[in-house]
């Protein structure tokens, strides 16, 4: 008794066991799927950049990026081959466990023939149960054989059952083994691809290397533009928030009005209205606001087909030692005229242009604003109504790198948010 509840404790443990790694596998097999289209999506990118005849920087972020995703790709096929093998010494256990057991139904049932062969005549078996000592145990006799056939009978299925399960634990183990080798086998091609991305990004970033004034001039006028456009956000933002707080104070003030004619009652003082709280969005921007904040890390990407170049925040320039960049959003690279969409429901507060940022457009969704950089063209106007996914313009390209691109900045009220926080993984 005590065995079977062993067996059957070690079978639950095992359904727990491969319930969870068979998530976590399909969970891993879903990541690399992801990984290798946005590496086969990188690639498209760095063929175009590779036709022209000089190394670029646009050249050198797209390998920085293709380089990442096949370290991530590596590194997801190691954790796979890792859950294989928990896998293979799990069944390896189980296997052991049902050959004991195979092994102790066989001692058993070659007892049970032993008694069968002394007992195999009606003779012998009436002969056993008068040789008893008394009534009880002639009846018990008369019982145990009753039974006996039956027993026996059990005991063959289950021996054919344990045989049956041991192949097919065997069988399990032979398909473990062979998505073993054969991520292995993928595991040894992408480290030899990763060797030559490698090799060509060093030659790459020894190119631009000698390319520094070029560079630093380049990066004095991005941050000049940075600067621009961040100023401008602000003073919309501030010329927002001012038109909120007077529309709320017309309506509060009409309010109160209304409810001093009808009650016949001394209206609410400025002092006792300034104590209230500022009602800044009507209930329809109120509705989006939420709407906007309950889908952190869902919101669609502003391009079809992308790989984020670069991303949110401070960081070490790609090629210049010691000198550090910082991003206001994320450079999302893409093909040649791409489509820029909204990613999410607003409107749009202004259309701009600013030099090296291109066209820009900003829409609000209640306390947030999305800003789209770098578009070459825009089909949409300042207070006009958006949906997810609009189309709102198409995606710049530079031509001194041949870099197509748009930069993607997401704020809270003048607060700058990082937009790879709220997009989805899934481009």
């Amino acid at each position: 008794m005590n065995s079977s509840v062993r067996f059957i404790s070690l079978l639950i443990l095992l359904m727990i066991f491969f319930s969870i790694k068979a998530q976590d596998r399909k969970e891993l097999e879903a990541k690399r799927r992801q990984t290798l289209k946005e590496i086969e999506y990188t690639n498209s990118l760095l063929k175009k950049t590779r036709q022209e005849k000089k190394n670029s920087m646009n050249q050198l972020l797209i390998l920085n990026k293709k380089i990442k995703a096949r370290e991530e790709l590596i590194q997801n096929i190691q954790q796979e081959i890792a859950i294989l093998d928990k896998r293979m010494q799990q069944l390896y256990a189980k296997l052991d466990t049902l050959e004991s057991d195979l092994k102790k139904l066989k001692d058993a049932y070659a007892r049970m023939l032993i008694f069968a062969y002394k007992t195999r005549s009606a003779y012998d078996k009436i002969i056993f149960v008068l040789s008893a000592d008394d009534f009880n145990k002639s009846y018990r006799r008369l019982k145990y054989l009753q039974y006996y056939g039956e027993y026996r009978q059990k005991q063959i299925k289950r021996i054919i059952s344990t045989k049956e399960e041991i192949k097919s634990v065997l069988e399990q183990l032979r398909e473990k083994k062979l998505q073993k080798e054969q991520l292995r086998n993928e595991s040894e091609q992408e480290k030899k691809i990763l060797s030559q991305d490698k090799e060509e990004q060093t030659k790459v970033l020894g190119s631009l290397k000698k390319q520094e004034s070029e560079l630093l001039k380049k990066l004095a006028e991005q941050k000049k533009a940075d600067r621009q456009l961040q100023e401008t956000i602000k003073q919309l933002i501030a010329e927002e928030l001012r038109k909120a707080r007077e529309e709320a104070a017309r309506k509060a003030k009409e309010e109160n009005k209304a409810k001093a004619n009808i009650t016949n009652k001394p209206a609410t003082t400025a002092k006792e209205e300034s104590k209230k709280p500022e009602p800044l969005l009507t209930p329809e921007e109120q509705l989006v606001n939420d709407k906007f904040e309950s889908n952190r890390g869902l919101l669609p990407w502003p391009t079809e087909r992308g790989v984020i170049l670069s991303t949110y925040g401070e960081h070490e320039h790609p090629v210049l030692k010691g000198i550090k960049v910082r991003n206001d959003g994320v450079q999302i690279g893409t093909l040649p005229s791409a489509r820029v969409r909204s990613i999410f429901d607003g409107e749009v507060t202004k259309v701009l242009s600013i030099p090296g940022k291109n066209k820009v457009v900003i829409i609000r969704h209640g306390n947030y604003f999305t800003v789209y950089a770098n578009l070459s063209e825009v089909s949409v106007v300042s207070g006009q109504k958006v949906k997810t996914k609009q189309t709102i313009g198409t995606a710049g390209t530079d031509p001194d790198e041949d870099k197509t691109f748009v930069e993607l900045q997401i704020w809270n009220g003048n607060i700058k948010l990082n937009p790879e926080l709220w997009i989805s993984r899934m481009n």
